[in-house]
């Protein structure tokens, strides 16, 4: 018997990805807007302002694209064993120190790590083993670019959207 432990619909699981997407297309169509019909500034100043209001939108273009390629390509579900549980502190980039919560697993063949909010983690044990559904990430060039490499022995996981406890195999 499965015991459910998170759950979360396709928008919540992208939510992140979306805010982020409507960030650089906002900041970068009111900058291009901006440098195109202001007049008080001068010249240089308003190319400065649109060409960097058109990288945002070029970069919320390549971030949408990656966005939409991961969720075309569905949910991947694995029955894993939790190997460690950690908690790590990294330095943000306002100086202060953040706080990860990973889940690090393996199917006995590829690694896995996932990323976990506090409340979830704190659910989950050590040596105990969870089936975790999730939508693997996906680079803009990640397929062209790993033409003829090996298979690796870790997966990038990316959106989570399912974990269910499960009995061991």
């Amino acid at each position: 018997m499965d015991t459910l432990i998170y759950s979360a619909s396709p928008l919540k699981t992208f939510s992140g990805s979306l805010i982020l997407l409507a960030f650089f297309f906002l900041l970068g169509g009111l900058s291009v807007l901006s440098a195109i019909f202001s007049r008080r500034q001068k010249l240089l100043s308003r190319i400065v302002q649109g060409l960097a209001g058109f990288i945002l939108l070029l970069a919320g273009i390549g971030s949408g694209i990656a966005t939409y390629n991961t969720y075309q390509n569905g949910e991947t579900t694995v029955l894993v064993s939790m190997e460690k549980l950690r908690v790590v502190t990294r330095n943000c980039n306002d100086g202060n120190t953040c706080t990860d919560y990973v889940a690090e697993t393996t199917d006995g063949r590829k690694n896995y790590v996932f990323n976990l909010s506090q409340d979830v983690w704190e659910k989950l044990a050590e040596k105990s083993c969870y089936q975790f559904t999730y939508y693997p990430a996906k680079s803009l060039l990640g397929e062209y670019l790993q033409e003829g490499q090996p298979e690796s022995l870790y997966e990038t996981t990316g959106n989570i959207s399912r974990i269910e406890q499960a009995r061991c195999p």
